[in-house]
């Protein structure tokens, strides 16, 4: 009786449901956000409400032009980012969203970064050389996705709502 009360509760509540599938893939990333998180000195919650702004924590979205694609299989992502590469498209990919100039500029195949724990370290990186120019502050988590400081601004505040979400539900609401 109370798993068909469950299954009517996330019929009824898309939101809750959705909610939910956000966390357990939270859980399932849990020991790479923590490892990289010690890697590089960042609270390994931070690198998850970011995960949560860029993809929902769903390791094979890719961005091209501003749209994001769900393709359900590493072979599909890699389909698209070949097309926007033929195309000279930009794109961000995987749980981070890491940008497409820093695969070109550091030699990396993009295949490697829709693996979760090679995206997350990546981010960390990323995230931890902004801190290190910037100072461990909403500036750089901000910087983390655009150059532009309007931008920047808008996005932390964003992860900051993340993270603050994270926080509440008490060890991570896992």
């Amino acid at each position: 009786m109370l798993f068909g009360a469950l299954a009517l509760v996330l019929l009824c509540d898309g939101a809750w449901a959705s909610e939910m599938d956000l966390r357990l893939r939270e859980a399932r990333y849990l020991k790479d956000f923590q490892r990289s998180g010690r890697y590089f000195g960042i609270p390994y919650q931070l690198l998850m409400a970011i995960a949560r702004q860029e993809s929902d924590c769903n390791p094979l979205v890719i961005n091209i032009a501003g749209r994001d694609y769900h393709p359900k299989s590493s072979q599909e992502a890699l389909a698209l980012i070949r097309e926007a590469r033929m195309r000279k498209q930009g794109y961000d990919l995987g749980l981070m969203q890491i940008n497409s100039e820093w695969l070109e500029r550091l030699g990396i195949d993009p295949a490697l970064l829709l693996a979760p724990n090679n995206n997350i370290f990546m981010g960390a990186s990323i995230l931890a050389g902004e801190i290190k120019k910037r100072g461990f502050g909403w500036e750089a988590i901000g910087h983390y996705h655009s150059p532009k400081s309007a931008r920047a601004l808008a996005y932390a505040r964003k992860i900051k709502g993340h993270l603050l979400q994270l926080l509440r539900g008490g060890k991570l609401g896992l």
